[in-house]
């Protein structure tokens, strides 16, 4: 996964475009489960999403690009 964002990242699409946040989310997701991990290895109480009002890890749910481009992308409503 790391390999998936550098390669997005040198390849220089740039942090608005769909590419690099299809790469980024799942990275930031896994960085948050490890340590969530982590955290709950040493301290016995992990952190959930729910804590921060979230859903999930990923960031999509406060990511205005990807809220943006869910608009751009939803079929027209008639």
């Amino acid at each position: 996964m790391p390999s998936d964002l550098r390669r997005v990242v040198v390849a220089s699409t740039g942090i608005s475009t769909p590419a690099f946040h299809d790469v980024y989310h799942p990275y930031l997701g896994a960085v948050w489960a490890y340590r969530e991990a982590v955290r709950n290895e040493l301290e016995g109480h992990a952190l959930t999403p729910t804590f921060f009002g979230w859903s999930a890890w990923d960031g999509r749910e406060r990511c205005p690009h990807c809220r943006q481009h869910e608009t751009d992308t939803e079929p027209e409503q008639r």
